[in-house]
């Protein structure tokens, strides 16, 4: 099974994907319960490497053995993944837009593991590195190549959870494991430095015993070469994605809500700043 598009041809038209992403996330945030907004578009460059380019999975077999799996531990943000899930083929986009939040519908506020594509229902923080280290520690036990990739907010990493799941994927030598932080600089009560500190990420992890760096999140071909750079020795990896919250959508300035049920106008705002009519 091949990465999504490997080829600098394919590189190439990720921004066009990432746009359409956000025209999806938007169109969410105008159904009738809204959507976690500002978070959801922080992470649409992340979520486009790793679909788009970097992960082996199919989204005609979502469900294959040898696939790598992606965990969105910050589940609140479902209308991101489920939007780049549509985007990539796993999920029609206009189901999707009709269903979000419905009830009984699998595209729940927070995400589904009935989704194809989601392998864990997550949202309350702190849990998904943990399953992602689990997930990762059976592959390698059994000597398969599956990959993990776990994208967790910059918020979350104040749970002491996430730092004993580090210290475990260290101690097990977990090669398997990449871990990116949407290092957004906002979360529920407000801005991240003021509830918790999370300067200096880079250094912790390291300090932790992964193979870390920091990268500008929207930055498409930095997010790739991270992604795609071979790890040196027998460590886990981590990528600090420095983003904003409500980015791309120039009408909120990069000062997304973290929360939003947007009206007719606000979509007809949103979608015209991305250059699309309202639908």
């Amino acid at each position: 099974m091949a990465p999504g598009a490997a080829s600098d041809a394919g590189l190439a038209l990720l921004p066009r994907r990432a746009k359409r992403i956000r025209q999806t996330i938007v169109r969410l945030a105008a159904t009738p319960s809204g959507c976690h907004l500002g978070g959801s578009l922080s992470m649409v460059e992340i979520l486009v490497a790793l679909l788009g380019r970097v992960m082996r999975v199919d989204p005609r077999a979502p469900k294959a053995p040898e696939r790598d799996h992606l965990i969105l531990s910050k589940g609140h943000a479902a209308a991101g993944l489920y939007a780049a899930l549509a985007e990539f083929g796993f999920v029609d986009v206009e189901t999707l837009v009709r269903e979000y939040n419905a009830d009984g519908s699998i595209f729940t506020g927070h995400v589904n593991a009935a989704v194809p594509g989601v392998e864990f229902a997550t949202g309350s923080l702190g849990h998904g590195l943990g399953l992602g280290v689990g997930l990762t520690l059976a592959h390698a036990l059994r000597g398969e190549p599956n990959r993990t990739f776990v994208v967790c907010g910059d918020g979350e990493m104040g749970e002491g959870s996430n730092w004993e799941a580090l210290q475990v994927a260290s101690h097990r030598k977990l090669t398997g494991l990449t871990l990116i932080i949407d290092r957004n600089g906002g979360q529920n009560d407000g801005p991240t430095e003021a509830i918790l500190s999370q300067e200096a990420l880079v250094q912790r992890l390291d300090a932790f015993g992964f193979q870390s760096l920091e990268v500008e999140g929207h930055d498409l071909p930095a997010l790739v070469a991270a992604l795609e750079a071979p790890v040196v020795g027998v460590r886990p990896r981590a990528i600090v994605a420095r983003t904003r919250k409500g980015a791309g959508v120039p009408m909120l300035k990069g000062k997304g809500p973290h929360y939003a049920v947007f009206s007719p106008e606000h979509l007809r705002r949103a979608l015209a700043s991305l250059g699309e009519d309202a639908q």
